[in-house]
């Protein structure tokens, strides 16, 4: 009997090779066509290596922006994309459950504060994320939810900077490296057919044999600490929730698990920018 190979793909954008300024990675700039394209061509090779190292099932799950920047025209028969960012469940992790073979992440930087090409952690108003008293950014934190389901992350494409932040986290992570962060909106960047063929062959490997990457499992509950920058979007969640308040600009969120935790900021999150439209 043949073994199941299931990954399933987190996307970005910012990490994508040639993608060093905001504008491109905003659907509503021009700029954003050709990023798109770009993040295609990266995406397709990734999953073209899976298949040929012998995956049985892909999963994308589209993170970037409103979850809509994948092509689904492009892709090959049998994978999945999950569109439009539906919000997390204690009980859905985007795709990922206790059958998922790794998590890979394409397209990702380091989280905000670093100073690095395009760094920043999911929205502009988060300043910093602490999960168990560990600085996390997306990367942490989806290797956190992928570990709830006993899942490891095999796999990142991003700068160089973003793959030492995943590799630190998670030892034996394998990292395909897109360009090198020389600012926060400045990068050294590659050609597209030397990152392609890159891809391809890390993930060609990764599919044939797993890196000796262990899940990322919390020890007990989930405490996350969600530090705010000042506006309007704390003052809408704390008008909200000001029980979980711990510091001015800091919420508080303790669940069973990190998938819990995240589902109850998503929550929280869609709520207070529905105040803030009503305004």
């Amino acid at each position: 009997m043949a073994i199941e190979k299931k990954f399933n793909i987190r996307c970005d954008l910012e990490g994508v090779s040639g993608v060093v300024r905001p504008v491109q990675s905003d659907p509503s700039q021009p700029e954003y066509a050709q990023t798109c394209e770009w993040f295609m061509e990266e995406l397709l090779a990734l999953i073209e290596g899976l298949y040929d190292g012998g995956a049985t099932e892909v999963t994308v799950f589209d993170e970037h922006w409103y979850g809509t920047n994948v092509d689904i025209s492009r892709l090959p028969r049998g994978v999945k994309v999950i569109c439009g960012k539906p919000a997390y469940q204690p009980t859905w992790a985007g795709g990922i459950d206790s059958s998922t073979t790794g998590m890979i992440m394409h397209g990702f930087h380091s989280m905000e504060g670093t100073g690095h090409v395009l760094a920043h952690t999911y929205e502009p108003d988060f300043k910093a994320i602490r999960l168990n008293g560990v600085k996390m950014g997306e990367i942490g934190m989806e290797a956190a939810i992928a570990g709830d389901w006993g899942v490891p992350m095999v796999m990142i494409t991003a700068d160089d900077k973003g793959v030492e932040e995943a590799q630190k986290l998670l030892p034996g992570v394998v990292g395909v490296t897109t360009k090198m962060s020389r600012a926060l909106h400045g990068a050294e960047c590659f050609a597209l057919d030397d990152v392609t063929a890159q891809i391809y062959r890390a993930a060609a490997q990764v599919a044939q044999k797993l890196p000796a990457v262990k899940p990322y499992k919390l020890k007990g509950k989930a405490v996350m600490q969600c530090d705010y920058f000042a506006g309007p979007y704390v003052e809408a969640l704390r008008k909200l929730y000001p029980k979980t308040f711990v510091a001015k600009n800091t919420v508080q969120i303790e669940a069973k698990t990190a998938t819990a935790a995240w589902s109850q900021l998503w929550k929280m999150k869609l709520a207070a920018q529905a105040l803030m439209a009503a305004k």
